[in-house]
Order: structure tokens, then sequence, then C-alpha cells
């Protein structure tokens, strides 16, 4: 008889330590359910595509804007000046831009403290030497260099796009 009572206290304490455990799953089911993401449905500048013709035009239109915007960079790292104010360099406007582009340098990266702007640069086209507004003395520095292309849009010159990359400019000792 007493092997009969353990053995169903045992199948009891079992069975209980099952549906204890079975309980916390069901729980943490139920958590994971509740804490998990939902999100909504789009409805601002959403479209609806009618038919397979109507998504290849928007794909074609949104790939027509990435390109339109690429900006492909053409420069030296390195400018170099016996007198501080003409330098010899090499800053262009890749062939493979569709817009104009002008150059400017700063010599802060706040870009306030302005000492060359150029006119417009072709695509294809580049500077070889560049005359500061002012002269520096001899030493390196680290100058700001935006490049801004410029497109003309319904008669006016309007910025389209800027990169602006550093570059080492070279005062020679006298």
């Amino acid at each position: 008889m007493k092997k009969t009572i353990k053995t169903a206290s045992l199948v009891l304490a079992v069975a209980l330590v099952l549906a204890v455990l079975s309980g916390c799953r069901k729980q943490e089911e139920v958590q994971e359910e509740k804490s998990g993401l939902i999100l909504d449905y789009a409805t601002s500048g959403v479209i609806e595509l009618e038919d397979p013709d109507t998504l290849q035009s928007a794909f074609n239109a949104a790939q027509e804007e990435a390109l339109d915007s690429m900006f492909s960079l053409e420069y030296q790292d390195d400018a170099f000046s016996d007198d501080g104010k003409t330098f010899r360099c090499y800053i262009g406007n890749s062939e493979n831009n569709k817009d104009d582009l002008f150059i400017s340098i700063y010599m802060d990266a706040g870009l306030t403290d302005e000492v060359y702007m150029s006119q417009l640069l072709r695509p294809g086209t580049a500077f070889e030497t560049i005359e500061l507004k002012r002269t520096l003395e001899p030493g390196d520095y680290t100058v700001f260099v935006p490049h801004t292309k410029i497109r003309l849009i319904d008669g006016e010159q309007t910025i389209v796009g800027q990169v602006v990359v550093t570059m080492e400019f070279h005062v020679a000792s006298n």
C-alpha cells in the first residue's frame, strides 16, 4: 500500500509540475504576443499600383531620380604653393556628372572662413591652379572643399547637390 501511495503521489507531483510548466509557457507566449511590434498600414504618400506597367514606371522614375542625384568627385588630396596664394592642384567636375558645379575652399569645418570660390565648371573640366583671396603662411593646412552642383531650373541657377571633402594645402617655406 505504501508503494501505491508513493507511486500515486509521484504521478500527482509530476502532473502538477507539468501543469505549472505548461501554464508558464502559455503565459510567456501571451506576453510575447502582447509585447510584439505591430505596424499599421502606410497611408501617407502611398499610391496604389494598378498593373505591372505602373509598377515599372514607378521603379524607372525612382531609378532616374537616384541617378540624377548621384555625385561623382574628381580631385587630388594635396595642393601645393610656393607663395601661399597660388596653388597647384587638381579639382574637377567629373565627366560622369550631368550638372555644372563650383567649388569653395574654407579654412574651417564650420564653412565660415572662405578663402576661395570658383566660377562654374562644366562636366569633364578641372582646375590646375587656383588663387586664394588671401595669402597663407608657410605650413600645412587641412581645408574644407564643398563641391556644389548647379542646375538651371525655370531660368534660375539652383543648387541640386553638395559634397564637402577635405584637402591638404601645403605652402613651402621661403
